[in-house]
Order: structure tokens, then sequence, then C-alpha cells
């Protein structure tokens, strides 16, 4: 009897063992899952803080894209969930955003910042981007996708982009994507030498395009995007929404009032030496504010004034060195409110700023 009841706690024992073995196995197991996915995720934040790094890093490279790359990235992805592609390639497609142009680190600053239509050696330099994006970011994705992406963006549908023109569906889906993401976020955003382009023109330039310069299927997707959009929110905001003009022949001087104003992204500054490119500034760009210096060595800023007052209604501070009681009554006989004397301190033309735009300045 005693041998029985021993066998049969023997055999509760082992029944209890096997539970509690089971459960630990489960417990390990569960935790090594919990390792693995913790270890993905820290892997995916590590790149997805890379991607972003390199992003910002094109943003500063080109100051009149900015926010471009993570609007092309958000345009691709929704164009990717449109077509029923699933969370890896929406995240992917968005990765190749953020990186298609990575490649203008290495162009030329004079070639990426300059204001009007470039030269066709310099363009034909520009085109070299999406080659020198791939040879950086060989590597960078499993399958290559990403990569590819970025190199193949600028090939148009019937074959006539670059660098290679190819046509049709032998362009990579992802760059098919990416290129009409990136030629909608160009329309839609403004330039140093163009205002960005109204909606309706913006949609019926990529109708005309189908199947030309876009793939049609995937165009019919940021053609719905468009018609959704009544607010016209898929744009560029208004980042830099002052614009202003420094004429000045005295280098220190510009340089001084670009130190004072560097804080404030909402700001974009140029700068010309004479009257002569001054008016030609004013022929082809639209500013906000003129601060203008009274003696240049081509004119006399007050002749440069009476063009501005007349044809441009554009604001004017003045700015020199002459403290002389004749020339300050001249300017205030003018009707300019601000007259700054060189050197000048940074609060003075702040204070000007503020009166001419009304508002805050940033810190």
């Amino acid at each position: 009897m005693s041998f029985i009841l021993v066998l049969s706690a023997l055999n509760i024992l082992l029944v209890v063992s096997g539970i509690l073995i089971q459960r630990k196995m489960r417990l390990c197991a569960q935790q090594k899952k919990k390792d693995i996915v913790e270890s993905f995720k820290r892997n995916e934040r590590l790149m997805e803080r890379s991607v972003m790094a390199l992003s910002n890093a094109i943003e500063a490279k080109d100051s009149y894209t900015s926010g471009h790359s993570k609007r092309v990235a958000s345009y691709a992805r929704e164009i990717a969930r449109r077509m029923g592609k699933d969370e890896d390639y929406q995240r992917d497609i968005y990765h190749a955003g953020l990186l298609h142009d990575i490649g203008k680190i290495r162009i030329p600053d004079r070639i990426i910042s300059k204001k009007g239509k470039l030269f066709d050696m310099e363009f034909e330099c520009l085109k070299l981007h999406p080659i020198m994006s791939f040879s950086m970011l060989r590597g960078i994705s499993e399958d290559g996708r990403i990569e590819t992406a970025t190199k193949y963006h600028h090939e148009h549908f019937d074959g006539t982009g670059y660098p290679e023109g190819l046509a049709g569906k032998s362009i990579p889906e992802f760059a098919r994507i990416l290129a009409i993401a990136d030629t909608y976020d160009a329309m839609t955003s403004s330039r140093s030498f163009r205002n960005l382009f109204p909606q309706k023109f913006v949609r019926s330039e990529i109708e005309y395009q189908m199947g030309k310069q876009f793939d049609p299927e995937i165009a019919k997707h940021m053609l719905d995007m468009i018609d959704e959009d009544k607010d016209f929110t898929l744009r560029q905001k208004d980042d830099v929404n002052k614009k202003i003009l420094v004429v000045d022949d005295d280098v220190i001087a510009i340089k001084l009032v670009e130190f004072m104003l560097e804080g404030d992204r909402t700001l974009e500054i140029t700068s010309v030496k004479t009257g002569e490119h001054c008016i030609k500034a004013l022929e082809e760009y639209t500013f906000d504010l003129i601060i203008l210096d009274i003696y240049l060595p081509d004119t006399d800023g007050f002749k440069i004034f009476d063009l501005i007052r007349d044809k441009y209604k554009t604001p004017v501070i003045f700015m020199s060195s002459d403290k002389n009681e004749e020339t300050i009554t001249r300017v205030r006989e003018n009707g300019i409110k601000y007259y700054l004397v060189k050197p000048f301190l940074k609060q003075e033309l702040e204070e000007a700023l503020r009166d001419v735009f009304r508002y805050d300045l940033e810190p």
C-alpha cells in the first residue's frame, strides 16, 4: 500500500515538475522573444535617427528646400499606403524619401544655392546627385530598394529622364513613387526665383504628365490626394516668410546684418553691392524689405529709394555711417522712419524690423 502511495506521489511530482518546466520554458521563450523584439525596436530607432540625421544634413546643405525631404517622404508613404503596400514597404519608402537627395551634399554650394537659372554645365553637374546618392547609400537596405530608388527617382516613365533613361516598369517602383512625390513638392514650394504654384495648376500639370514623366497608375493616387486636400495643406509651410534685400558695397556691413539676424529662420537675407544689382534683383524677385545704404559706388541711395517707392512699394530702412544733420533731415523728408547709423546695435535693427513687419522676431 505504501509502495503505491509512493509511486503515486512520484507520478504527481513528475507531472508538477513537467508543468513547471514547461512553464519555465514558455517564460524563457517569451523573454527571448521580448528581447528579440526590443533589440529589433532599438535597431529600428537607431536606423530612424540615422536617416533623420542624414536628412537634416541635406536640408542644411540646401536652405531653399527646408522641409523638402520630409514632405517628399510623407507623400511617398501615403501613396504607398493607397497602393495597398504593407508597413515594411511604407517605412522603407519613407526612408527613401528622406534620403533621396543626399547626393547633393557632394554638389558645390555655388550650384545648389544659385539664385536663378543654372547654366548647362551647372545643370549637368547637378544631375549627378542621384548617382552620388546611390553610391553613398549602397548597402543601407537588405534588398537595395532604398538606394536604388534614390538613383532612379529622376527617370521619366517615357524614358526621357536621367541618369540612365529607363522607361516604364523598368524603373523601380520605389523610384516611380518618389518621382511624383518629389515633383509635387517642388511645384508646391517657394524657391529663391519663384513662388509656389497654385494647386489647380499643379494638378493639371501632373495630369498632363501621366504616361510621360509619371507612371499613370501611381499618378492617380497623387491626384486623389490633391482632390481631397480642399484647403491646400499639402505644400511648403511658410518657414521663410520674409525676404530682405541688403544693398551695400561694404562687405562688413552686410555680414553684420546677416550675423544679427542669422538666428531667425523666418527671415531670408539676400545682398547686393551696387544700385544696378539692386534694380536687377527687384526685377527678378519679390522682397518684403530693403535695407539700403545711402552711398553706393554707382548711384545715390535716394535715387534707388525713389524707384522703389514709385514702382515696387517695398518698405526701406536706410543705413549709413553719415551722421550729418542735413542727411538725416533728407531721410525724414522722404518719409523714411528708420535711419541706422553704422555701426548700429542688434536691438536697433530688430526694433526697426518689428515695426516694419509687425511681428516678434524669433529668439
